[in-house]
């Protein structure tokens, strides 16, 4: 079995999880804006006045730039620690 010699212990399965979660978030958005899941919120139904499908589109967008802004920080903390020229490993290479 290999070592990975950029891996100090955790630390490196941890950054891949926040890179695969900032390519993942993106798509996770839009499918949760496409027509199959927006039209469950179409009912003629209202929260505090406000139709339900307004609600839920500001809520996903809520959610969306918040889960942006906490991969960003993340991805920023952890590349503070490393150093921004702390060597990859790249799928498929090794």
């Amino acid at each position: 079995m290999e070592t990975d010699p950029v891996d100090d212990g955790g630390g490196h399965e941890q950054g891949q999880g926040i890179r695969d979660l900032a390519g993942v978030l993106p798509y996770a958005a839009i499918l949760l804006l496409m027509p199959p899941i927006i039209l469950i919120f179409t009912a003629p139904v209202q929260i505090a006045g406000i139709p339900l499908i307004v609600v839920y589109l500001f809520g996903v967008w809520a959610l969306i730039v918040a889960g942006a802004f906490i991969v960003a920080e993340r991805l920023r903390r952890q590349e503070t620690a490393t150093g921004p020229h702390a060597p990859r490993r790249r799928a498929g290479r090794g």
